[in-house]
């Protein structure tokens, strides 16, 4: 019988489809810790992301701009909670039969009527109702219930999907965040014949493997510079249509709307370098070449979990440079 519960500490947020709602905050009288063994722990592993070599080239004598302030900002948004119970399984109840006949394993169904405890029942009955639980206390008997239990019913309002499992996670609220985004300058001087640069880099920081989810082209997809005094703005360069599903048509982009999940190892960083292309490009210029100088701002976000399933952390980064005109 596969059990649901997961118990884990991470700092991270729900990557993939799942219904977005609100959850009452549980504080039991009653309560009961799960072993501190369950936990992972709550320094990083890892030093923080290794630093570029400076550029010290000259610079061009047709240089038309030059890098520099650069400056990064971060906020990770994750669970405040150490514990979250939500659903994660949806089933009818001919689809039980069928995965307990596919499995050769007895599915234990129980109604919600049958738990006795009100702590565990109100629990389980705010998770499956409004998408999720949460609490910094668990009651005492839910870790144990939720293990045994594949599907609760007698809550689900759908008439189809009566049948509803639940996984319950523990977190680390306080533990630092597991991936770390740096930006560097790589190359400074924006000229016809090496455009400016910088890159953009993500480390795990972590004990374990985090799971990154992004668009088509992953992971922190088409970039735009936004001018902080007026509205222009500039795409910083990729070679986009080659990496993934993307499209340039009359008037602008177009992309297959599609999650993709990228694995980043403990210890390990992943960078992808952005340019600043010069007037005398072929690569889009309408979109891709800055008209003046002043100071920019990149802003994205980057959603992580320890695996899919688990609650997510979305670090939010924003930087910002300026461009000198040299010419």
């Amino acid at each position: 019988m596969r059990r649901r519960a997961l118990l884990s500490s991470v700092g991270l947020l729900v990557s993939g489809c799942t219904a977005a709602s609100t959850a009452s905050d549980q504080n039991a009288s009653s309560a009961t810790e799960i072993p501190e063994s369950t936990e992972t722990p709550s320094e990083p592993t890892c030093e923080s992301s290794p630093t570029t070599t400076p550029d010290t080239r000259e610079k061009p004598a047709d240089a038309e701009f030059e890098l520099a302030d650069l400056q990064v900002t971060t906020d990770t948004d994750r669970p405040s909670h150490q514990y979250i119970l939500e659903t994660s399984a949806f089933y009818s109840a001919d689809a039980v039969d069928r995965e307990a006949s596919r499995t050769d394993e007895e599915q234990v169904v129980v109604d919600i009527e049958d738990v006795e405890d009100e702590q565990v029942k109100t629990a389980i009955e705010t998770a499956i109702l409004e998408g999720e639980w949460k609490s910094q206390t668990v009651p005492e008997g839910l870790p144990e219930t939720i293990e045994r239990v594949d599907f609760f019913t007698g809550v689900s309002k759908d008439d189809t999907y009566t049948h509803i499992g639940l996984t319950l996670h523990h977190l680390d609220p306080d533990a630092p965040p597991a991936i770390e985004f740096t930006a560097e300058i790589a190359d400074r001087y924006v000229a016809p014949e090496s455009p400016g640069a910088i890159d953009f880099s993500l480390r795990n920081r972590s004990p374990k493997t985090q799971e990154i989810f992004s668009g088509t082209v992953p992971p922190f997809g088409m970039l735009y510079a936004e001018a902080t005094e007026t509205n222009e703005s500039f795409l910083l360069w990729r070679e986009y249509e080659d990496e993934g599903c993307i499209n340039r048509f009359d008037g602008g982009w177009s992309w297959c709307d599609i999650g993709i999940l990228s694995e980043l190892k403990s210890c390990e960083q992943l960078s992808k370098r952005y340019e600043i292309l010069p007037s005398t490009t072929d690569s889009y210029p309408d979109d891709t070449v800055p008209q003046r100088a002043g100071t920019y701002r990149v802003e994205e976000t980057v959603s992580y979990s320890l695996d899919s399933g688990t609650p997510n952390s979305v670090l939010s980064f924003e930087v910002e440079f300026t461009l000198e005109r040299m010419s």
